[in-house]
C-alpha cells in the first residue's frame, strides 16, 4: 500500500512513511526502510528477519540485504503483526530460499495472526474498498484481494525464546494496534523491535476504518519496552532511533499520551456522560514530540475507539436507537425549509471559517435533494478546503472521497 499521488508530497515528507537504503544500526543489525519496515539480525551464518515489508517493495529489501549484508541462510522470519504492510513480502524471502538451496525459513508470530489472516480472506473485498478511501487509492486498487498471506508454521501465545546462530530473541505479545501484537527485544545487542507499537506518529489507536485497537494495553507495551532500556529501537514505520535516553522519551512520551485519552474517556464514561459530550470535553494532550504528530490517526479517533472498546454503538440520543434513514431525515427537512436557504447558511458558515458545521448543513440538501447540483458543488469545495487543512492522512482520505463522490455525480447531473 502506498500513499496516494495527491498527498505524496506531504505524506513523504513525514517520517511516519520515511524510506532509504539499509542502514547498519549496531553490529550485525541491518535495518531495510520502507513502509512496513524490516529488520535482519546477522547471527554467525544465519538471519533473524523481524518483518518482510509489503510485497511489493520486498524484493528491493532483499536485494539490498544479498547485495550489501549477507549471503547467509535466513532461518527465522518474526511477523511483528498480521497487517500485509509487514508480512505479504514473506513470499520473496521464501522464494530467495528455495532459489539458493536454503532451507525453508521458519515463520513465528503469535497465536491470534492466522485469525487475522482468515478475516482478511473473508473480507477482501470490504477491506479493498476501505483501504482505497483511507489511502486514497484508485479504484483499480485491490491491496487485500490481491495479497499472498503466508500463514506462520508456529505461533505463540504470551511469550517466547528464540535462538537463531546462538543468539537469544525473545518474542512479546501486546494488544495495541492489533490483537497479535509482537515486539521483539535482543537482550545482547539491545536492540527492540517494536513494530506497530512505536511509530513516527500519533499511535494508530483510533483508526476509524478497522477494527478494535487498546489504547491502555498499548501504553503498556510501551512501559514494559522501555523497562529493558534499550540503545537501539526499529520501529514499524519510521527511521530508526537510537540512544538510551532517547528512546526512554520516546516510549514513555508514547505511554502517556495513550493514558491520559484513555484514562479521560473512561473517567467521563464513570460519570454518565455520552461520546459527543467525551469528546468536546477531553482535554488532549500536546502532539509536539516529532512521533506524537497526528500526520495519520487523529487523537479524537482514538478517544472514539476507546468508548467503543467499553462501550455500545447508542449515543444517548433516544431518536437515533430505531433511527429512520439519513436520506429520509434529510429529505424531510429540505422539505420544510427548502435547499436554497440551507445552502446559503452553509455558505455564510463556510465564509465565516466554520467548514466543519457547514458540511453538516450541506449533507442535508445533498441527501435531501441528491439532484441540487449546488449542493453537490458545494459539497466538494468544502471538502477540498478540508483536505489542504487537515493534517490526518486518515481524515483527509474521507475528505478526498467525498470529493470523488461529488464529481461523480456532478458528471452525471452535466456539470
Amino acid at each position: 500500500m502506498t500513499a496516494a499521488p495527491d498527498d505524496r508530497q506531504s505524506v513523504e515528507q513525514a517520517a511516519f512513511f520515511y524510506r532509504g537504503p539499509s542502514q547498519v544500526i549496531a553490529d550485525g543489525v541491518v535495518f531495510l526502510p520502507s513502509f512496513g519496515t524490516c529488520t535482519a539480525f546477522l547471527c554467525d551464518d544465519r538471519i533473524l528477519l523481524v518483518d518482510t515489508t509489503v510485497a511489493q517493495v520486498a524484493p528491493r529489501a532483499l536485494d539490498d540485504l544479498r547485495s550489501n549484508h549477507s549471503q547467509a541462510p535466513i532461518e527465522t522470519i518474526v511477523y511483528t503483526h498480521g497487517h500485509i504492510d509487514h508480512t505479504t513480502g514473506a513470499e520473496t524471502f521464501l522464494a530467495d530460499a528455495q532459489a539458493r538451496g536454503h532451507p525453508r525459513p521458519r515463520i513465528l508470530a503469535h497465536r491470534d495472526l492466522p485469525a487475522r489472516f482468515d478475516r482478511y480472506r473473508l473480507l477482501a473485498p470490504q477491506n479493498d474498498f476501505i483501504n482505497r478511501v483511507q489511502f486514497n487509492l484508485p479504484e483499480t486498487a485491490h491491496p487485500f484481494s490481491n495479497a499472498n498471506l503466508v500463514y506462520p508454521d508456529d505461533v505463540y501465545s504470551e511469550a517466547l525464546v528464540t535462538t537463531v546462530g546462538g543468539e537469544r530473541f525473545e518474542l512479546y505479545h501486546a494488544r495495541g494496534e492489533t490483537d497479535d501484537e509482537t515486539w521483539v527485544w535482543c537482550p545482547a545487542r539491545r536492540v527492540l523491535c517494536t513494530g506497530d507499537t512505536f511509530v513516527w506518529s500519533s499511535p494508530n489507536a483510533g483508526n476509524p476504518y478497522k477494527v478494535q485497537r487498546y489504547a491502555l494495553e498499548w501504553a503498556q507495551a510501551l512501559q514494559a519496552m522501555a523497562a529493558l532500556r534499550p540503545l537501539h529501537l526499529l520501529p514499524g514505520h519510521g527511521p530508526a532511533l537510537s540512544g538510551e535516553d532517547r528512546i526512554q522519551d520516546a516510549l514513555l512520551t508514547t505511554a502517556a499520551f495513550l493514558r491520559s485519552i484513555h484514562d479521560q474517556v473512561v473517567a467521563k464514561m464513570n460519570e454518565g456522560k455520552w461520546l459527543e459530550d467525551i469528546l468536546r470535553e477531553i482535554d488532549y494532550p500536546p502532539t509536539d514530540k516529532p512521533w506524537l504528530r497526528p500526520i495519520y490517526d487523529h487523537p479524537e479517533f482514538i478517544a472514539r475507539n476507546v468508548y467503543r472498546l467499553y462501550g455500545g454503538w447508542y449515543n444517548g440520543d433516544p431518536a437515533d436507537i430505531l433511527p429512520a434513514h439519513s436520506g429520509d431525515i434529510a429529505r424531510e427537512l429540505v422539505g420544510v425549509c427548502g435547499a436554497e436557504p440551507l445552502l446559503a447558511r452553509a455558505r455564510a458558515l463556510r465564509d465565516a471559517g466554520d467548514l466543519q458545521i457547514a458540511c453538516h448543513i450541506a449533507d442535508f440538501v445533498r441527501k435531501g435533494d441528491p439532484d441540487n447540483r449546488d449542493a453537490w458543488l458545494l459539497w466538494r469545495d468544502l471538502f477540498t478546503a478540508r483536505i489542504g487543512q487537515e493534517t490526518s492522512l486518515m481524515a483527509r482520505g474521507a475528505f478526498h472521497s467525498a470529493v470523488r463522490e461529488a464529481e461523480a455525480r456532478l458528471k452525471e447531473l452535466g456539470g
